[in-house]
């Protein structure tokens, strides 16, 4: 499997970054994990629109679903010209309803709409995913990505407090994307959902993960300060998320 960042900045992009999205790619198939703003742009430096095999949002705060909208119109062109087939899916939690409802009438003619939470396990291709329920202010699922030919394996956290459940969840992940929205000096302001840098870091050493990938971090803050302060708590390998970087594994 490859991942590719697209975008890690937190509740708004910083200067030249973009809100959370990332690709991944397995046995040549192309899945858009979360659409935040910018996301549609830098895509296109890696695939082309009509390459894309499916859609993930996690959750519907705007900055993880804003691009599905930009999303929307290049997925129509693309299939009125011909070039891509009909009716990409999406998945994507069915709450809060009056968002869920918003998206799926704007996007209903160009993707097919497949709400998460009806099944605790989706198989497309030769990927299984799994999904967990977060701790965040809306409905927000964290998603685990197994390659059934690799076996390797992929754990993106979406947005989400810390909970006891997630460190099985995330149990010796290749990878775990962890969101790391603060530093300590706000860790207060985890009540709103999130966790810190080091509360990622902690996660990763329980769940015995190979590497920690931060992202969905505050665009004010020094990158610096989070990575030192996740390294604290995790012996393996930590890497501050940033806009086009690749993972193989």
């Amino acid at each position: 499997m490859e991942l590719t960042i697209l975008g890690t900045s937190a509740a708004y992009a910083g200067a030249n970054q973009n809100c959370p999205s990332y690709l991944l790619t397995s046995n040549e198939q192309h899945y858009l994990i979360d659409a935040g703003p910018g996301s549609v742009s830098f895509l296109q430096n890696f695939i082309a629109i009509q390459d894309l095999t499916g859609v993930f949002l996690s959750h519907l705060h705007p900055d993880h679903v804003t691009d599905i909208y930009t999303l929307r119109y290049a997925v129509f062109i693309a299939q009125d010209r011909g070039i891509m087939k009909k009716t990409l899916p999406l998945y994507m939690p069915k709450k809060p309803l009056r968002s869920f409802k918003t998206i799926r009438k704007t996007v209903r003619d160009e993707f097919r709409v497949i709400p998460l939470g009806r099944a605790d396990e989706i198989h497309l291709d030769s990927l299984n995913i799994r999904l967990k329920k977060t701790s965040h202010a809306i409905t927000a699922f964290a998603m685990r990505f197994e390659d059934q030919h690799s076996h390797s394996s992929l754990v993106y956290t979406a947005d989400t407090a810390c909970f006891d459940e997630l460190v099985l969840f995330s149990k010796g992940a290749d990878i775990l994307l962890a969101e790391a929205t603060f530093q300590n000096s706000e860790k207060e302001l985890g009540a709103l959902g999130h966790m810190t840098a080091e509360q990622a870091g902690t996660l990763a050493q329980d769940a015995g993960v190979n590497t920690l990938v931060l992202t969905h971090i505050m665009p004010y803050y020094d990158r610096r300060v989070s990575l030192e302060e996740a390294k604290r708590h995790f012996d393996g390998r930590v890497v501050v998320a940033e806009k086009g970087q690749k993972f193989s594994f």
